[in-house]
C-alpha cells in the first residue's frame, strides 16, 4: 500500500481530480505497491493518460494541479509537476505518459489537455486496457477521511512497461549525460520486474495475461519477448547482471544476500519462463 504522507497527497489529488481520476492508470512503483509486500520506495506517481478520455473531461488537470500548490519539474515541462509536503522534507512528484500512437511532431510528448503533456510511452495503449480498479483509503490533509478508487495497471502490463523501460535505460538511449543514471533505473527496473513476477499466486494465469494483452501488436510482442532473451536467455546476460547489482544496492541495513546465486537463479526461472508461452 502506499506510505505515508504521500498517500494523503495522493488522495488529496484524486479527490480534486474528480472525474478526471478515470483517465488516469497508476504504473511505476507506487503500481507495486498493490502487488508485493515491500515496493520499492520512490518519490514519484507514473500515470498513463486515457488521451481521448481526458480532452472530453469538463476537469482541467493543469488547474487542479496550480491549486493544489503544484509547479512544473524543470526540464520536463507539461508532463512532471511536484511540490513539497508542508511540514515534511518529502515531494510529490506526479509524471504523466501517453500512447505513443498519439505523438505530435516532436516524437516525445502528446498533447493530452491545455498544459498538460504525456510522455510518449510505448506500451500505454495496452496498459489502458490492462486495468484493475482498486482503493485508496485514508485521510486527506485537513483530517478528513477519503475513499477514492483508481485504475492501477494489472501486473502483466506493469512488468511489459518495466521491460521495455528496463532496454531504454540499460542501452542509455539518452546519451552520456544521463549513463549514471539510466544505469541505476535500469537496475530498479529489474528489480520491480522480479518482484512483481514472485508475487503472483496463478503464475499460469499471470503469463497467460502477458502473452494476451498483446493482441494484434505482433511487433511490440516481437520486441519485448527479443528483450527477454536478450536480458533473461541464459545467468550470463545483463538482465541478471543488472539484478545482483539491485540486490546488492536495496540490501536493509545490517542484512546480507545469503545465496545470491540461488537468488538469480530463481529470477532466471521467473523471467524466461514467461518465452513458454510466446
Amino acid at each position: 500500500m502506499i506510505p505515508e504522507p504521500r498517500r494523503t497527497y495522493l488522495l488529496e489529488l484524486l479527490t480534486a481530480l474528480g472525474p478526471a481520476t478515470d483517465g488516469l492508470v497508476l504504473v511505476g512503483a507506487h503500481a507495486l505497491g498493490f502487488m508485493v509486500a515491500r515496493p520499492r520506495r520512490t518519490l514519484d506517481f507514473d500515470f498513463v493518460l486515457d488521451v481521448a478520455y481526458l480532452r472530453d473531461c469538463s476537469t482541467s488537470i493543469r488547474s487542479v494541479l496550480a491549486a493544489l500548490g503544484y509547479s512544473v519539474v524543470e526540464n520536463a515541462r507539461n508532463f512532471q509537476f511536484e511540490k513539497r509536503i508542508p511540514n515534511s522534507l518529502e515531494v510529490m512528484r506526479i509524471e504523466f505518459m501517453a500512447p505513443i500512437e498519439s505523438v505530435r511532431k516532436d516524437g516525445i510528448r502528446v498533447d493530452v489537455q491545455e498544459g498538460i503533456h504525456g510522455r510518449a510511452c510505448l506500451g500505454g495503449s495496452i496498459v489502458l486496457l490492462e486495468t484493475d480498479e482498486r482503493e485508496v483509503v485514508g485521510s486527506l490533509p485537513d483530517g478528513k477521511p477519503a475513499r477514492v478508487r483508481i485504475h492501477v495497471a494489472r501486473p502483466h502490463a506493469l512488468v511489459l512497461l518495466k521491460l521495455l523501460a528496463m532496454d531504454d535505460c540499460y542501452r542509455n538511449v539518452r546519451g552520456p549525460a544521463h549513463a549514471d543514471h539510466d544505469r541505476e533505473a535500469a537496475k530498479d527496473h529489474v528489480g520491480d520486474i522480479v518482484s512483481v513476477m514472485g508475487a503472483q499466486a496463478d503464475f499460469g494465469e499471470f503469463r497467460n495475461g502477458f502473452v494476451g494483452q498483446f493482441g494484434q501488436d505482433t511487433a511490440l510482442k516481437g520486441r519485448t519477448y527479443q528483450i527477454i532473451r536478450e536480458y533473461f536467455g541464459d545467468e550470463t546476460r545483463p538482465g541478471l547482471i543488472l539484478y545482483a547489482e539491485s540486490l546488492m544496492a536495496n540490501l536493509p541495513s545490517g542484512e546480507t544476500v545469503r545465496d545470491l546465486s540461488s537468488e538469480l537463479r530463481r529470477a532466471l526461472r521467473l523471467v524466461s519462463s514467461l518465452l513458454l508461452e510466446q
